[in-house]
């Protein structure tokens, strides 16, 4: 059956997803992920691990506890990264559905986090054991491989729902609260720029979708939010602080014109 434009029905999906925006597929996006802010970090990586545990059990014949207390090989990491990576990909496909696809289809980029990225495009290295046992190196390589965005769209939530919505309030108190969970470690955190540690930039991203604000490509918003951290920063200027630098909030406000 044809579609009611008379255009054969794969040719019109693919001409409705080629006019896809970026900002409706953060949209939907958004919506897909939320729910899963209200699931504890650590039941996802428990999720993740027990995932990954039982494909390991079903390849080797087993995975008792003499296998996970004993030394682990190189070649053991190479399998629970693997399965890992098909967890978080099945995990990804499920809980986004269509619009991976979409992205892809409209060449949309990876995506926030890189949630949108193809199957074929996520590979972040196969590992290499470095805890004393197999058991050590699994609860470090079984990690939910989505858990950080989540955690951004969780501050996200959190200051939404604290503020009534409101812009300001919403965005001053998601980038102190960024501030104050990292205080307590930034000593010596000389590598890179504050707003990098903090991630102001997924973190405005992701507050532009949940507040509902203008933007076509929340991505570049969040980049004018770090470009607008960087021009009030004094030169050299890091950790040293009690608190975010001077006319970063009002910087911030400007750049997201709210």
């Amino acid at each position: 059956m044809g579609s009611p434009t008379g255009t054969p029905i794969d040719e019109d999906r693919t001409m409705e997803e080629e006019d896809m925006t970026v900002r409706e597929l953060w949209d939907r996006t958004h919506s897909a992920l939320l729910p899963w802010t209200r699931v504890p970090v650590a039941d996802l990586h428990a999720r993740c691990t027990e995932a990954v545990t039982a494909a390991l059990a079903a390849l080797w014949g087993g995975c008792d506890d003499a296998l996970l207390d004993a030394p682990a090989t190189d070649g053991q990491i190479h399998a629970i990264v693997a399965a890992q990576r098909a967890y978080g990909l099945g995990w990804r496909d499920a809980v986004l559905g269509d619009v991976t696809a979409d992205a892809r289809a409209a060449r949309l980029g990876n995506g926030p986090g890189g949630v949108w990225t193809p199957a074929e495009h996520w590979n972040h290295g196969r590992g290499r054991a470095f805890r004393p046992t197999l058991r050590g190196n699994l609860e470090f390589f079984a990690m939910h491989p989505w858990a950080a965005e989540l955690e951004n769209l969780r501050a996200v939530r959190c200051a939404v729902e604290a503020s009534s919505a409101d812009p300001r309030t919403t965005l001053a108190l998601l980038f102190r609260t960024a501030w104050t969970g990292k205080a307590d470690r930034r000593q010596g955190w000389d590598d890179a720029e504050w707003w990098q540690y903090l991630g102001v930039g997924a973190l405005a991203s992701w507050a532009v979708v949940a507040l509902g604000l203008p933007a076509d490509d929340p991505a570049s918003a969040g980049s004018a939010v770090e470009e607008a951290a960087e021009a009030v920063s004094p030169s050299g200027w890091t950790w040293t602080g009690t608190g975010l630098p001077d006319g970063f909030l009002e910087a911030a406000f400007a750049a997201l014109d709210v």
